[in-house]
């Protein structure tokens, strides 16, 4: 686990496989909250990027055990100009 690390609005995640944690099968869930109080461990707020209505509240140190959770890179995908010919 990453440790001393947190977690960005925007950045996404899978798990790891069936558990309690969250489904296998390749669901990508993203962060869109990071909430945390004085003397209580930081949680983040997901919502799955395939149905942006399910969300859920999950531990910043579970997303970040990679036997949980994997990080899932954002792919930038450029326009083609010659499409635009």
């Amino acid at each position: 686990m990453a440790r001393g690390r947190g977690v960005r609005i925007g950045e996404r995640f899978k798990p790891t496989g069936g558990s309690v944690f969250g489904r296998s099968g390749g669901e990508v869930f993203e962060v869109r909250d990071v909430l945390g109080e004085t003397g209580t461990l930081p949680h983040a707020k997901l919502f799955s990027v395939a149905h942006p209505t399910e969300h859920k509240l999950i531990a910043v140190n579970a997303l970040l055990d990679p036997k949980l959770y994997l990080p899932v890179e954002i792919r930038l995908i450029e326009p083609d100009e010659r499409a635009l010919d």
